[in-house]
């Protein structure tokens, strides 16, 4: 996924390691407007009207140091992620610094004052004494895109209030993203900058870094783009960044070059790698310019009223006044389900604040009934409603919490048996059992008769051309199913259709299934970039013609063969791409008359068929991979299968011979993760 997280005015910052080596394109905020460019337009209206009128009647845009109240959460998973206070208040000093220019700094360049402060928070949302930092272990400290809801749901504070700022072990894996932040104006819940932990401060594991990652990502939290947004442009302030003193670049700087890549502007001078939004080194940078001082103060009048208010500094004691005292633990928990089937394990997750040393829980109807561990992983055997309560002790104190009837635990629904088909005929949307999972309450799947189908008048669609809130996950769950009464190997198929609406980024498509009634879920099923791609690229909305090639998914379940009770979703992760259509979803064996048919494998042709059992096999291949021939029966049971062998691009012919009983039997073919089927017959 190239476009990471928050939502429709989302984006990634992206500043990897080897930019002044590489020329790697380090932001996606660029491509993140092609598709999206009502929803920006949307906040740019009220941004450049505030900053035009204000012109207009010689009004000030500032004036007054503007206090931003900050909690910082620390998603970590005991590692050297969890960085110091130390290291965290050294990122706070380097905001100010370069916020407000100080004197002797590194933020001391040619730009200026932007009257914008950052204070660690005080005060809780509930009134607590609080040094403004959160630290939650969790697995979740390598981050993963489609799990961006899980992570908003550990840990989360009135983004009118507060600016929210994640800090976790990695992003997306080894992609090289070291962060990303929300534009204004986006969802509530999923506002605010994440941050790997090496990029964030200056000392401890961030040593090799200044600072400037945050800073950079903080300024599109203000509203501010990157000053070669748009090339060179024809007009400094009405094209590009929408600042007119920062000169025009025909695109991003790396390392910190001496360059003047626009001509446009008067007087014409260079490039301003200086800049903090631009990609040059972070030693390059020290500047904002009055333009961009003016847009954020545009931002803080318009969008983000509340946060700098004199109320709400009292609120999070960011205020003058404030007297700092030592402050005690305050115990707080979430855990990955509050429901739960029978003989099956909750993970409890320890939210307390304020530097707990140690811990006590209490698990009445659990076992072990209690535990001292930090995140403890308790099995419920009864069914029935139990209490949870915490204790955490730190250096001056005690507190404790409990939630009453905060656990349920209930007998599993009857799994259904197999095979299963859906294929979207009934006009009842969903139907067979489906439900959908639409956290966010938003665009999600919906049934479709427009496009041409694999099979049959409809398939269910997902339009991410219009879906408005980047990195968020919608399922089609289906039913549970009993594994255990059937008796061949479970498979899972399933026909998709996809185009992207940009070259270079896409949406996911991912399968997940759960053994103990959905709070856990494995991956068993990963497309996107070119491996989700059918059609072309088009930025109109893609629709599925007769020409279209639908791909196959074809994932063996047989891990989960003696499960009664199995959940299975197939999950869209939206990057603004285009049309996702899924169709013909069989389980059962990999008997179920599927022509899988994928890119390489062009045809095939089994004669004679009836055969008394020796019989040709002839196949077209676009490129050359190793082929596998296999014979199953009617209940799903390999009887038959060839050698490995690499056959080349064009024609292919195979000799097949077998002594098998009178009946029907589905060949395979099968070259990598493309397959095709044919149903043949023995008959002697």
């Amino acid at each position: 996924m190239r476009k990471i997280i928050f939502n429709v005015l989302l984006f990634f910052i992206v500043i990897n390691s080897a930019l002044s080596q590489e020329k790697i394109e380090p932001c996606y905020f660029d491509k993140y407007q092609v598709a999206r460019k009502e929803t920006i337009l949307n906040s740019e209206r009220i941004i450049s009207d505030f900053i035009r009128n204000n012109q207009v009647y010689k009004k000030a845009l500032s004036g007054t140091i503007k206090v931003i109240p900050v909690v910082v959460h620390i998603i970590h998973n005991g590692g050297t992620e969890n960085i110091s206070d130390a290291q965290i208040q050294s990122q706070i000093d380097v905001l100010n610094e370069d916020f407000r220019k100080i004197v002797g700094t590194n933020g001391d360049g040619n730009g200026v004052d932007t009257e914008i402060e950052f204070c660690l928070a005080k005060k809780t949302p509930d009134g607590k004494c609080t040094n403004g930092i959160v630290r939650i272990q969790s697995t979740l400290s390598n981050h993963q895109t489609y799990q961006r809801s899980m992570l908003k749901q550990l840990s989360y504070w009135d983004n009118t209030r507060y600016l929210n700022m994640y800090v976790v072990k990695s992003i997306n894996g080894s992609s090289g993203i070291l962060g990303y932040s929300s534009f204004p104006g986006g969802p509530p819940d999923e506002d605010g900058i994440v941050v790997r932990h090496n990029y964030f401060g200056r000392i401890g594991t961030a040593a090799a870094s200044i600072g400037r990652t945050t800073t950079h990502e903080i300024g599109h939290w203000f509203g501010l783009y990157h000053t070669f947004n748009g090339g060179c442009g024809v007009d400094t302030c009405a094209d590009g960044d929408y600042v007119c003193d920062t000169p025009p670049a025909a695109n991003p700087n790396f390392g910190c070059p001496t360059i003047n890549s626009c001509s446009i502007d008067f007087p014409d001078v260079n490039d301003q790698i200086q800049n903090y939004l631009d990609y040059s080194d972070d030693n390059c940078k020290d500047m904002f310019t009055m333009g961009q001082k003016n847009r954020m103060h545009a931002t803080l009048n318009t969008i983000r009223t509340l946060i700098w208010s004199d109320s709400n500094l009292v609120y999070t004691g960011c205020d003058s006044g404030y007297v700092t005292t030592p402050c005690n633990v305050v115990a707080d928990f979430t855990a990955n389900s509050q429901t739960i089937c029978v003989n099956n394990q909750i993970l409890f997750t320890n939210k307390t604040l304020n530097g707990g040393i140690s811990y006590q829980w209490y698990f009445p109807g659990g076992t072990p009934v209690t535990s001292t561990s930090t995140n403890p992983l308790i099995t419920y055997n009864a069914l029935g409603t139990y209490p949870v309560k915490l204790v955490a002790f730190g250096s001056i104190g005690s507190d404790s919490v409990e939630f009453l009837n905060y656990v349920t635990v209930t007998t599993p629904p009857v799994g259904q048996a197999l095979p299963y088909f859906e294929g979207f005929e009934s006009v009842s949307f969903p139907s067979s059992g489906i439900t959908i999972d639409n956290p966010d309450g938003g665009i999600t799947w919906e049934r479709d008769t427009t496009a041409i189908q694999f099979s049959g008048s409809a398939s269910a669609k997902i339009n991410n051309l219009i879906n408005t809130n980047y990195g968020q996950s919608d399922a089609l769950l289906l039913p549970s199913f009993d594994f255990t009464s059937y008796s061949g190997t479970p498979y899972l198929f399933f026909k998709w259709a996809y185009a992207k609406s940009d070259p270079s980024y896409s949406d996911e498509l991912i399968v997940l299934v759960s053994k103990d009634c959905g709070v856990n879920w494995s991956q068993v099923f990963y497309r996107t970039g070119t491996n989700l791609v059918t059609g072309p690229t088009q930025t109109t909305p893609y629709i599925p013609d007769s020409t279209t090639v639908w791909k196959t998914a074809n994932v063996n379940l047989n891990t989960y063969a003696t499960y009664s009770n199995v959940l299975i979703k197939i999950v869209n992760v939206t990057d603004g791409g285009n049309n996702l259509y899924v169709d013909h979803i069989n389980l059962g064996s990999n008997i179920t008359g599927i022509d899988d048919i994928e890119n390489n494998i062009t045809s095939l042709e089994v004669f004679p068929n009836p055969t008394i059992g020796n019989f040709s096999v002839h196949y077209n291949l676009k490129n050359t991979e190793i082929i596998t021939i296999s014979l199953f029966d009617a209940l799903g049971k390999k009887v038959y299968s060839s050698e490995k062998v690499t056959r080349v691009i064009g024609l292919n012919k195979e000799e097949v011979s077998t002594n098998l009983p009178n009946g029907f039997y589905t060949l395979k073919i099968q070259s990598n993760s493309y397959s095709l089927n044919r149903k043949i017959i023995i008959s002697k």
